[in-house]
């Protein structure tokens, strides 16, 4: 009884060893969630300071700037950080935008700005600011557009809702879900 006894005490120690030492081992061997979307191995070109413009007979519609940027030639695109992007209507109306970071097709001249945590601030040069955590922006329907949450703030207004399409243009923004409107 004493053998069996003791031949058990022992067993349990050693479970518990062998636990002890994967519980100590595992942190070790997990590997950390990157917080970026997994990219090419290796950019082809980085660059400090990218700058990015898109005109229409000799006037600016839109510039796009980065801290840091890294060009993928086989992809046709750039991941930017520390990005603003100023779009520009003919009538003088203005858009900035800027983001923690995004991504540019330099083909389609299609891009995207994100904040890594909290909203962005879409601030229009008449009193309103766009809050979302991501725009994208389609170069050839020239639409600014999110599926995320959106809140609208402007003189005496305010509007939330899920999903947004803009289009600077025509000065025409459409939220598209669970829309509630607030005047004050």
């Amino acid at each position: 009884m004493r053998v069996a006894r003791a031949a058990l005490v022992g067993t349990m120690l050693a479970l518990l060893a062998t636990i002890l030492v994967f519980v100590a081992a595992g942190p070790a061997r997990r590997v950390p969630q990157a917080s970026a979307p997994s990219l090419p191995q290796q950019a082809d070109a980085g660059l400090q300071e990218f700058s990015f413009a898109q005109s229409k007979g000799g006037l600016v519609d839109w510039k796009i700037h980065a801290r840091q940027a890294q060009l993928f030639e086989a992809d046709a695109k750039a991941v930017l950080n520390d990005v603003q992007v100023t779009l520009m209507g003919t009538d003088g109306v203005t858009m900035t935008v800027a983001g923690d970071e995004g991504t540019i097709n330099i083909t389609s001249k299609d891009f995207v700005i994100s904040k890594r945590s909290g909203n962005l601030a879409l601030i229009l040069n008449g009193g309103f600011t766009i809050f979302t955590p991501r725009i994208r922006w389609d170069n050839q329907a020239l639409r600014i557009w999110t599926d995320e949450s959106v809140r609208i703030t402007g003189p005496r207004l305010e509007v939330t809702g899920q999903g947004m399409d803009a289009f600077p243009a025509s000065r025409e923004m459409r939220v598209r879900h669970d829309v509630r409107v607030g005047i004050h």
